[in-house]
Formats: C-alpha cells, sequence, structure tokens
C-alpha cells in the first residue's frame, strides 16, 4: 500500500447512525460503501430518451417512487442503471459522508446498492435466458428478475426470501426462468 494508493476496502452498512460508527475508525483505504436492502428502494422504471439532464432525471424517477410511497419520496436521491432504479433518503447519505472525517485517511469512492453491488459481482453467473435473484436479509429479503440483460421485476419485503419469490413468479406476467441464484453466496438453487 502507498499514500497515493490506499488499499481498496468495501463496507457494508445495514443502519444508522449505528452502522456507521466503524467508518471513522478505518485505516487509509479507498472506500465503497455498500448500502443494505433495509436502506435502499428499489423499482423498475422504463427510461425516456427525452430526459435532459441530472434536474429531469431526478423528477421523472421522484414521480416513479412517489406514485408509489407517497410524499416519503421527496427527500431521497435517486439513481438509475440499466431500467432499475435506487432511491435513498437523503439524510442517510448525509450522515453517511458526516462520519467520515474531513481530513480522515478513508478516501469514499463509491456508495451502492446491496442489490447493485451483488449483481455487479455475479454478473458472469447469469444466464442469458436470465434468472431470478435473490439477497437473503432476516428483515428484508430482495427478490429481483433479470432476464436478457433486463430488469424485469425488484421487491424488497419483510418475511422469508423464498414466500416473495413465490409471490413474485406469479405477479410476473409470462414465462420466467426456473433459476435462482442467492446472490449472497453464489449459489444456484
Amino acid at each position: 500500500m502507498s499514500r497515493l494508493f490506499p488499499e481498496p476496502r468495501t463496507v457494508r452498512v445495514d443502519a444508522v447512525p449505528g452502522g456507521l460508527a466503524a467508518l471513522r475508525e478505518l485505516p487509509p483505504c479507498r472506500l465503497t460503501v455498500v448500502l443494505s436492502n433495509r436502506l435502499v428502494r428499489y423499482l423498475v422504471v422504463p427510461w425516456n430518451d427525452a430526459l435532459e439532464g441530472e434536474a429531469e432525471e431526478q423528477a421523472y424517477l421522484r414521480h416513479h417512487f412517489g406514485r408509489i410511497h407517497g410524499e416519503r419520496a421527496k427527500e431521497w436521491v435517486f439513481r438509475w442503471s440499466e431500467g432499475l432504479a435506487s432511491a435513498v433518503d437523503r439524510t442517510v447519505l448525509e450522515a453517511l459522508k458526516s462520519a467520515l472525517p474531513r481530513r480522515g485517511r478513508a478516501k469514499l469512492v463509491s456508495i451502492q446498492p446491496e442489490l447493485m453491488a451483488a449483481f455487479n459481482r455475479a454478473r458472469g453467473a447469469v444466464p442469458p435466458k436470465g434468472a431470478w435473484l435473490v439477497l437473503p436479509d432476516e428483515e428484508r429479503p430482495c427478490v429481483a428478475l433479470h432476464v436478457r440483460g433486463k430488469w424485469l421485476a425488484v421487491q424488497t419485503a419483510r418475511g422469508e426470501w423464498q414466500a416473495l419469490l413465490e409471490r413474485e413468479r406469479h405477479r410476473v406476467a409470462g414465462d420466467s426462468p426456473s433459476t435462482v441464484i442467492d446472490l449472497s453466496k453464489g449459489k444456484i438453487h
């Protein structure tokens, strides 16, 4: 490790503020923070090529999330990638950034939703025909359907991931793949 190129490190944050305490004690590193699905909301959103600039993109995503989540969505920050949008409460991001010392040894290089971070690690294991992607969690499991390079469904909810998967299979119209990939273990069911 050198001062110019500190070691990369990934830290998963489950909750605020308790989950942020460990960030203050990090050694010199390039830091990627992965936000637990407990802190993120997801939505499959078709993109609109007529959008111009960041402000229009944020308004477009706020509209879609607002239809489902109501007034809460006004305080969220949105990102969109390949048809999958994510939303995080602005106060979570502010708390995260303020948890790192101003002249700290950890340099924040990325904040990623857990589903996207896990999908990027396992992308090569997803068959071309697609698969159901599962992130088991005691509080909020996440189930998503990725087919032929597109996100078709995503859901996080309380309960067991197997029950959530069955509900999503019934909700999604048409044939869906039978392959299920546990993104937390890289295991195919």
